[in-house]
């Protein structure tokens, strides 16, 4: 259980494996952003590769368009619950998915969007007819095809899984979205989903304002909801050995780094408490 950080491809290089050193990392997910070019930056990233000693363990894909202000909002522009978007995103996951994998990156997350409960939804059988078409054509570049946790239940999620019927149809949990989202305990989404668990990722937030129509507000890793000893402490009883990846989405930089540091510190703190 490595501590690792999600960090994106529009980041300078340079500047990118310098912050990394400052936080004594050296591994982590990447985050693809929508107006990226794999193409044009394939060779770039694949010399620093290289040349460096980061590991990189999944690729994070993200769509343009996509709007987390409110959950009307969510609903309608993130990942693929409205059918005009699915097309161009479908093909722009395959398009991460092959780049990821000139990298040598073995995973593809991202959320595909509120899976409905009741499986006899038009909008369920929709999504899982596409996330198996995800699911083969990532398998066929050697990789999983991740989802990530907080915009339905643990019970939902897992029915969905089983559901779809692909062995590399994988989950990365994430503790604060299922805060975030009020869909329910993380640790008790940590157990129901276990067995298809290989990534998490290490953020925290509070609760949404009841009948607000918002999310929960990330915060300061320790800061929230999310009990991250008792966390750490599941993670190690169900065998999990991947990177504890620090997610923190704070736009200005100087308290991003500032609570990246925090957070790492933290990390430390328990684990070693842990004995991890």
């Amino acid at each position: 259980m490595e501590t690792g950080l999600v960090f994106w491809t529009e980041q300078n290089i340079g500047n990118l494996l310098g912050e990394l050193d400052a936080f004594s990392l050296s591994a982590g997910q990447l985050g693809v952003p929508p107006d990226l070019v794999c193409d044009v930056v394939v060779d770039q990233w694949t010399a620093v590769l290289k040349e460096s000693q980061l590991a990189i363990t999944s690729a994070v894909c993200s769509y343009a368009g996509e709007d987390y202000s409110n959950l009307e909002t969510i609903h309608k522009t993130v990942g693929f619950t409205t059918p005009d978007l699915r097309p161009d995103r479908i093909v722009r996951t395959q398009a991460v998915s092959n780049f990821a994998h000139t990298l040598g990156i073995s995973a593809i997350s991202c959320h595909i969007g509120f899976i409905p409960s009741n499986s006899d939804d038009k909008l369920y059988a929709d999504l899982r007819e596409l996330t198996q078409v995800l699911c083969d054509y990532c398998g066929g570049n050697n990789q999983n095809f991740v989802l990530e946790t907080g915009q339905e239940s643990a019970d939902v999620l897992l029915s969905f899984i089983q559901n779809v019927e692909r062995p590399n149809l994988k989950v990365n949990f994430d503790p604060a979205n299922m805060i975030m989202y009020d869909s329910g305990d993380p640790l008790a989404a940590l157990d129901i989903l276990s067995p298809h668990v290989t990534s998490v990722h290490c953020k925290d937030a509070t609760s949404p304002v009841a009948g607000s129509g918002l999310l929960g507000a990330e915060c300061v890793l320790g800061d929230g909801k999310v009990d991250f000893p008792a966390f750490l402490r599941k993670l190690k009883q169900i065998g999990y050995q991947g990177l504890l990846s620090i997610e923190r989405e704070e736009p200005n930089r100087e308290k991003r780094i500032a609570d990246i540091h925090t957070a790492v510190s933290r990390l430390k703190q328990w684990k070693a408490e842990l004995e991890l």
